[in-house]
């Protein structure tokens, strides 16, 4: 249950009476008795719950203030006590809209409490309290979030937390925008840093930068593995009543919108049956055409999703050099690989931009470190920590992996290159200079029924936009070797 539907009709009803009625009828085993004995239980189940998910939430947040990301915290915090493990979901949303919202959180409790200077346990607790109070005390249940936040609060945060809650209810929630310029009140409005919100608009026109800044959730995307269904991207005829809960995506064969929680599905997860991967994601690999008995060099391979993507369109057939910087990574593509049941990819430890291999590839897929600007959505701590000169080292690395896997192209090989990132210095820009200084290298037309052409001229390449084409922020770009 999440928090806006715990407003639901009988759950936060006051109950400080329901001994005093329950002699009314005294006959015992009536239905109207077991009626009710059975609504008091669910609200004291509900109740629980909620108060589950706020623990969760604020102990997850507590780790996103020390650098882990919002699913890490929450899986990390749910593994340390079994209890909170049935309210995951519920209280990931939790960490995702207190992290996303954070810059107008932080000017509600500033103006609440101006004097105050918080540590990182408090910052947590009060940005999850404003964060309650802002979308929750519209449905009436202020006292309620009260109560369950001074249950899970340190107890000396506890009367910091109480002034903190009434102030916010007494502030005028418009005022922080007043007196803003266009830039400022869009930035707040939307929740994203004024720098990223002035990029958006010289790059992509006022208009279309407020359409893709306010851009709702993107859905999530299901995809069945042939590897584990005898080659068929059909779904399973075990799947019984939960088929209803896919939506087939008519342009691309095997993948499926899903709704609603994925607990149901964990069977079919748990066999490789089923993947999660976003459709621009998977899209990039079917840009890069992977054929049965080739030879892949995959870069920066973890967590695995793309090589799992890569041996699907191989039918397990050919060779697959997974190269990943980090041994805890390669431990999660192991994993991933194992369940998918991968079996023609060959893990390397290494440095990409300094490989040491002495062997050539049909295809090289490269999809390096970004700035992570077209998923803020999913993870939105990242955007309060990025900057421009973020984007101007990211395109430096960049650069350098597409250099390192030009060198192991073979004669009429390909490159593939991607990123989750929206910004031009880390797309166009790199193939462009790319480009120039490898003149045997052509770009070639990919994916022309999705997304839109690349800027700059690069027509050849693709953009996918969260707002039109809900996916990803991706770019895609194919090149071929010419000589």
């Amino acid at each position: 249950m999440t928090p806006g539907e715990a407003s639901s009709r009988g759950v936060y009803e006051d109950r400080s009476n329901l001994h005093d009625n329950a002699g009314v009828n005294n006959n015992i085993g009536s239905t109207d008795d077991r009626h009710e004995s059975s609504r008091v239980e669910k609200a004291r189940v509900h109740e629980s719950d909620l108060s589950s998910q706020f623990k969760l939430a604020y102990r997850a947040l507590m780790m996103v203030s020390r650098g882990a990301s919002e699913r890490e915290a929450v899986q990390r915090a749910a593994a340390s006590d079994p209890r909170l493990n049935g309210v995951k979901r519920e209280a990931l949303a939790l960490v995702l809209g207190t992290v996303s919202e954070q810059d107008i959180l932080d000017i509600h409790i500033r103006n609440a409490m101006p004097e105050e200077k918080t540590g990182a346990s408090a910052r947590s607790l009060f940005r999850l309290a404003a964060y309650a109070v802002r979308r929750l005390g519209a449905k009436g249940e202020v006292k309620r979030m009260e109560h369950i936040l001074r249950m899970i609060a340190p107890i000396e945060l506890v009367p910091k937390l109480e002034f903190l809650i009434v102030s916010l209810l007494a502030l005028d929630p418009i005022v922080p925008l007043s007196g803003l310029g266009d830039s400022e009140r869009v930035a707040l409005e939307t929740h994203h840093p004024v720098w990223w919100v002035n990029y958006c608009f010289r790059i992509f026109g006022r208009g279309e930068a407020v359409a893709m800044l306010s851009s709702i959730p993107r859905p999530r995307y299901l995809r069945i593995n042939p590897l584990r269904n005898r080659g068929r991207t059909t779904l399973p005829k075990d799947l019984g009543v939960l088929a209803g809960r896919l939506t087939r995506v008519v342009s691309t064969s095997g993948v499926y919108f899903v709704s609603g929680s994925l607990s149901a599905f964990a069977g079919f997860f748990s066999s490789g049956l089923m993947q999660m991967q976003d459709l621009a994601s998977y899209l990039a690999i079917t840009a890069g055409d992977p054929r049965p008995g080739e030879k892949v060099l995959d870069v920066c391979a973890a967590p695995g999703a793309k090589t799992a993507a890569i041996a699907q369109k191989m039918k397990n057939k050919g060779t697959v050099v997974s190269v990943d910087y980090s041994p805890v990574r390669m431990k999660g593509w192991k994993r991933e690989t194992q369940r998918l049941g991968v079996k023609i990819a060959d893990p390397v430890i290494a440095d990409a931009t300094r490989l040491g291999l002495r062997e050539s590839f049909d295809l090289a897929v490269i999809d390096p470190p970004c700035t992570g600007t077209g998923v803020f959505d999913r993870n939105p701590r990242m955007k309060w920590h990025l900057s421009p000169q973020s984007v101007d080292r990211y395109s430096i690395l960049q650069r350098r992996f597409l250099e390192s896997a030009a060198a192991l192209s073979s004669q009429d090989g390909r490159i593939l290159y991607c990123t989750c990132s929206l910004t031009i210095e880390e797309n166009e820009h790199v193939i462009s200079a790319f480009l120039k200084s490898h003149p045997e290298f052509e770009t070639r037309p990919i994916l022309e029924h999705y997304g839109s052409p690349g800027l700059m001229g690069l027509a050849d390449c693709r953009r996918f936009y969260p707002h039109r084409d809900r996916t990803a922020g991706y770019f895609v770009a194919r090149m071929q070797r010419t000589n």
